[in-house]
C-alpha cells in the first residue's frame, strides 16, 4: 500500500536555494521551477520572472531554472532585452557538480537584476510539459519525491487525455516554498480540476465534466421508509458568462489581457435563468497563458452550468447505514416532487456530493445532485426496465412501489 498521507501533501516543500553554490549574490534566493511556454502571448516581457544570481565571479552567472528546460530563452535587465552575445546559455548544466539546472553566464555584466522569459521543463521524450495533469505528475515524482504507487495512474491517464481534448495548456512557475496541496489547488483549480487521496493513500486527480467511470447506481434510497425525511431543494448557481483574465505577468504580478466571455455564453440558458458572473467579476487564471485556453476553460464552465441541476438534501436516521459516499450515484424517488416538465421524481439517478453524519441525532445528511438523466416511471430498478441508451441497472434493494 502506498504511504501517501494528508500530512505529506500539507508539508511545505523547500525549493532548492542559491546557497548550495559557492559564491551566490543572495543565498536565500530560490531556484525557479518553470513549466509550459511562458513566451506566449507574443509580447515584450510576457511571463517574465526574476532570476537568482548563483555565482558572482567574473560578470556573474544566473540560474534560469532549477532544472533543464526546452529552449527559447530571452533575458532582460534594467535596460531591456539583453543581447544574446553578452552571455552563454546552457539549458542543461551540472553547475559546480550540484545537479543539472539551466544557467546564463555573462561576459558583460548586466545592468541591475536579470529576468527571463522561456519555455520550461521537458519530459523524457524532450517535449514541453504543458498538460496541467502531466505537470502534476512531474511535480509529484521529480520534485516532491512521490512514486507511481502514490498516484492513481488510471485516473491520471484519463484526466490528462480529457485536458488534451479540451485544449488545456498550462504555463507558470513556482518561485517560493509551498505545500504540495497548495500548488495542486492553484494549478488544477484553474483548469476545473481537483484531487483527493483515496482509500489506498494514492493521489487521485479529477476533471470537471469527466466522470471516473460508468454510472452504476448499485445503491438505492428507499421511498416508503422516509416519511419523516427532512428535504430541502435548491438550484445550483448559474454562470452563463465568464470574463477571464489570462496570461499572468509574473514580473509585475498582474494579468495582462482580458477575455469577456462573449464567445462562450449560452443564450438559451440566459433566457431561462438569467446571467450571473463570478463574485469577483472575473476569473484569474494564473496558469492559463493564451486566449484560446481561457476560452476553452470558459466553454467548459458554461457547458457544466448551462442547465442548473437540482440539489436534494436528505436528513433521516433510516439512511445512517447506507454506504453512499461523495461521487457515488444513487437512485431516489420523491413522487411529490416534480421536474420542470411536471414529471414526478421517481427512480431518479443522482450524484452524492456530500455525506455528513450527525452522531447526536444518529442521522445522516446526504446532499444529492439531480443529474437530470434517466427519469423513469418504473416502480422497480430490478433490471426489468431499460434506462437511457439501453443500459440495464440492478439495485441491491428494491424501491417501494409508487402509485
Amino acid at each position: 500500500m502506498a504511504d501517501l498521507t494528508q500530512s505529506r501533501l500539507a508539508d511545505v516543500f523547500r525549493i532548492a536555494r542559491a546557497s548550495r553554490y559557492s559564491a551566490p549574490e543572495n543565498g536565500g534566493d530560490a531556484l525557479p521551477i518553470v513549466y509550459g511556454d511562458l513566451t506566449v502571448p507574443a509580447r515584450t516581457k510576457a511571463g517574465v520572472y526574476t532570476l537568482p544570481q548563483i555565482d558572482t565571479g567574473g560578470a556573474g552567472t544566473w540560474c534560469v531554472a532549477g532544472h533543464a528546460i526546452a529552449g527559447s530563452v530571452s533575458l532582460f535587465d534594467t535596460d531591456g532585452l539583453i543581447a544574446p552575445g553578452d552571455y552563454t546559455l546552457n539549458l542543461a548544466n551540472d553547475f559546480q557538480g550540484k545537479g543539472i539546472i539551466a544557467t546564463a553566464a555573462f561576459s558583460a555584466a548586466p545592468n541591475g537584476s536579470v529576468a527571463a522569459v522561456c519555455k520550461g521543463k521537458k519530459n523524457a521524450a524532450g517535449a514541453l510539459i504543458e498538460n496541467p495533469f502531466y505537470i502534476v505528475e512531474d511535480l509529484m515524482k521529480n520534485l516532491w519525491g512521490f512514486t507511481d504507487q502514490d498516484m492513481d495512474l488510471q485516473a491520471l491517464s484519463r484526466v490528462a487525455q480529457g485536458a488534451a481534448d479540451a485544449g488545456y495548456l498550462a504555463a507558470g512557475g513556482i518561485e517560493n516554498d509551498r505545500a504540495p496541496a497548495d500548488v495542486l489547488t492553484d494549478l488544477l483549480g484553474d483548469f476545473l480540476g481537483g484531487f483527493e487521496v483515496d482509500a489506498l493513500g494514492r493521489l487521485r486527480l479529477a476533471l470537471a465534466g469527466q466522470e471516473a467511470g460508468a454510472i452504476h447506481p448499485v445503491k438505492a434510497l428507499p421511498a416508503a421508509e422516509a416519511e419523516s425525511v427532512e428535504i430541502e431543494t435548491s438550484r445550483d448557481s448559474v454562470i452563463n458568462q465568464v470574463p477571464a483574465l489570462y496570461a499572468k505577468d509574473y514580473r509585475d504580478g498582474r494579468h495582462i489581457s482580458h477575455e469577456d466571455g462573449e464567445g462562450t455564453k449560452e443564450a438559451a440558458s440566459q433566457a431561462l435563468y438569467g446571467v450571473r458572473l463570478p463574485e469577483s467579476g472575473r476569473l484569474d487564471f494564473d496558469w492559463v497563458r493564451t486566449a484560446a485556453v481561457a476560452r476553452a476553460v470558459q466553454a467548459r464552465i458554461i457547458e457544466r452550468f448551462a442547465a442548473p441541476a437540482r440539489v436534494v438534501i436528505y436528513r433521516d436516521g433510516t439512511f445512517r447505514g447506507l454506504e453512499a459516499e461523495p461521487d457515488d450515484y444513487v437512485v431516489f424517488s420523491i413522487p411529490w416532487m416534480r421536474t420542470a416538465e411536471l414529471e414526478p421524481l421517481i427512480n431518479q439517478i443522482g450524484q452524492v456530493t456530500e455525506a455528513s453524519p450527525d452522531l447526536r441525532s444518529q442521522s445522516v445528511e446526504y446532499r444529492i445532485r439531480d443529474t437530470g438523466f434517466y427519469l423513469t416511471k418504473a416502480n422497480l430498478l430490478d433490471g426489468s426496465q431499460t434506462l437511457g441508451g439501453g443500459w440495464l441497472f440492478g439495485a441491491t434493494r428494491e424501491l417501494e412501489p409508487v402509485a
